[in-house]
């Protein structure tokens, strides 16, 4: 007789690959066998946030439990780190002890993530981690520091946010190690950095894919523009505009690998060249005729409206070939919406601030998207005069839904509608996690993330 508790390991190992979070943990409960099969899933990526750290040291930290059970940190692919433990005003250093050794033992890490002001006792640990290949932290570091950080090589992923000086220092003499592997490279926050730190960093890294520099007040778009040209095979690129009108230098970058765009927009007046600014960055790269599938825009506030001018320079460049696009912080008026929906056949995922009060002509607007299966409600920060927020209800879900054939999801605040049914609207209600995916927001969409940054 077959029974699930006799099942060849590797099958339960497969078997467990499709669950996660608390369903691996009860499945461990179940016998001894489920215990042995779901030990690899359920250790493979380790994250400690907010309501773990409320509940430390009463409940034990999955890194004091690698260091009773060593054997585990085989199994360890994956660490991120999205807050530590206070005592008395500081971190914790039980913790801090426990994550450092447990670090230590994980010789299989392939990825890094702390975005806490807590990475000096962890540079130790991290050396010699030959399979690590993704590193996201918290770049404050002094100059020693930065050197220890400059040891570790073969990224193919870097984010640093809010680096310090003393690590834009050593950047330039850092990039050698990962020259050959790194195609994805992120600078976010990062006001000490200037064009020419920029400059001689991407001259060594002519094989990069991703590039997103957001928040780094010395390095406009006019900066970037310009030095992207060290960097042909571009597919992903972030960066942050300002109301600059100095023209683009010429010749345009060869940008024709060119598939998600990400604009941080500043405005800081009420006849802001900003709108002008946009325009001449979409005419600007489309000399290399790229076919942009994804376009993410930020403004400062929402009551800023993205210009029409925009929208249908948009549409008319790349309206043919546009899956995905959001529009944060910011409005976007009925009319735009409309041409979005009329000219962007193959749109899938859209993010924009929903129209509650004039939900009506927003799905009559919406209504001639054909492909649309996600839209996603940006504005979930507008409140009606008693503070409350503002969500969609169930009555807006449906008729958004009943005016949009393909339309499958619908997220808004903290919870996502579901439509099981291809034939009627069958709705199921979500509560997505209270914390977010951790993903920056100028990064392509992925299809099942449905968080902000």
């Amino acid at each position: 007789m077959v029974t699930a508790d006799n099942l060849n390991l590797d099958v339960l190992e497969l078997i467990f690959l499709y669950l996660s979070g608390n369903d691996l943990s009860s499945v461990a409960l179940v016998s001894r066998s489920f215990f042995v099969g779901v030990i690899p899933r359920l250790y493979q990526k380790i994250m400690f946030r907010l309501n773990h750290a409320k509940r430390y040291p009463k409940l034990m930290s999955p890194f004091n439990v690698i260091l009773l059970r060593p054997s585990l940190a085989t199994h360890v692919r994956h660490i991120e780190i999205r807050t530590i433990p206070a005592l008395k005003f500081q971190h914790h250093p039980t913790f801090i002890l426990e994550c450092t050794r447990a670090l230590a033992l994980c010789n299989n890490l392939q990825s890094f993530r702390c975005t806490v002001n807590a990475i000096p006792p962890f540079l130790a640990s991290l050396q010699g981690k030959e399979q690590l290949q993704e590193f996201r932290i918290h770049a404050n570091l002094t100059t020693s520091q930065s050197e220890q950080l400059a040891k570790i090589g073969n990224l193919t992923n870097l984010c640093l946010d809010l680096g310090s000086w003393n690590v834009l220092d050593v950047l330039p003499r850092w990039t050698p190690k990962f020259a050959n592997t790194l195609t994805s490279l992120c600078l976010f926050t990062a006001n000490q950095l200037n064009e020419t730190v920029l400059d001689k960093v991407l001259q060594q890294l002519p094989k990069l894919k991703a590039l997103h520099i957001i928040g780094c007040g010395q390095v406009d778009h006019i900066a970037v523009l310009r030095l992207v040209s060290h960097t042909p095979l571009l597919e992903s690129l972030s960066l942050s505009t300002t109301e600059s009108c100095s023209p683009l230098s010429q010749p345009p970058p060869s940008l024709q690998h060119l598939k998600h765009l990400a604009l941080d927009a500043r405005y800081s007046m009420m006849s802001s060249p900003a709108p002008q600014v946009l325009s001449s960055i979409l005419s600007h790269i489309q000399s290399s005729a790229p076919a942009l599938l994804s376009l993410v825009m930020r403004l400062p506030e929402i009551k800023i409206t993205v210009g029409d001018e925009f929208i249908k320079q948009l549409v008319e460049l790349h309206g043919h070939t546009l899956q995905t696009l959001a529009f944060i912080n910011c409005g976007v008026s009925m009319d735009c919406i409309m041409r979005i929906s009329n000219s962007c056949l193959n749109m899938e995922r859209l993010e924009l601030p929903i129209p509650v009060k004039e939900i009506t002509s927003f799905a009559r607007a919406l209504s001639q998207a054909s492909n649309l299966q996600i839209l996603i409600d940006t504005n979930i920060h507008s409140t009606h005069g008693n503070g409350l927020n503002v969500y969609l209800v169930q009555d807006n879900v449906r008729h958004l839904m009943a005016h949009s054939a393909q339309l499958r999801k619908i997220v808004s605040g903290k919870r996502l509608w579901k439509n099981t049914s291809s034939t009627s609207i069958d709705l199921s209600l979500e509560r997505l996690p209270a914390y977010s995916s951790g993903t920056y927001w100028f990064m392509p969409r992925d299809m099942t993330d449905f968080g902000a940054n």
